[in-house]
């Protein structure tokens, strides 16, 4: 019975190329964050008229404005790596289809198998909680097995979206 479960050596490779194309689209996911959240570090208008309590402020000669606009430009029209561009491209088109499939594949490869450490405020002892398949699961609003579920249906697609064989794709 245990035999008929083993993967062969074209499904693992399949299963590792699937999760470094999460990881990818991971990572192309988050350097769009970090484009956004620059974007709102420049001062705006109306942030100046608060910070001088409604009057205009006297002009230093400086504007700060420049150098923001500057600093998106060169973020924007960095070059993004084929590969990357690829996965957000194919993990896009899985999300119209199951998003999520395509949630689930993301907590995988981002939270599952991971500690996060917290302090209880009240008794300030340390509590380290694994990030298991139930706390995936409960993440996600959904029990463990829907979760394991949702994951292995989302690999498996995605292989295929990515071309293995159905056979390679299990």
């Amino acid at each position: 019975m245990a035999e008929q479960n083993r993967k062969t050596p074209n499904q693992r490779r399949a299963r590792e190329a699937a999760e470094r194309e999460v990881d990818r689209f991971i990572a192309y996911l988050q350097g769009l964050d970090t484009i956004d959240q620059i974007a709102h570090q420049g001062r705006s208008i109306m942030g100046m008229w608060a910070d001088f309590e409604g009057r205009p402020p006297s002009g230093s000669g400086f504007s700060g404005f420049c150098m923001l606009a500057d600093k998106l430009e060169k973020i924007r029209f960095r070059h993004v790596p084929e590969e990357f561009a690829r996965a957000y491209d194919r993990l896009s088109r899985m999300a119209r289809i199951s998003q999520k499939q395509v949630e689930a594949l993301c907590v995988d490869r981002f939270y599952r198998g991971r500690t996060k450490v917290a302090i209880d405020p009240f008794t300030e002892q340390r509590l380290e909680i694994r990030w298991n398949d139930a706390a995936c699961g409960q993440l996600l609003g959904c029990t463990a097995k829907v979760f394991q579920r949702r994951v292995t249906k989302g690999y498996s697609q995605l292989q295929l979206m990515m071309g293995y064989r159905e056979k390679e794709a299990a």
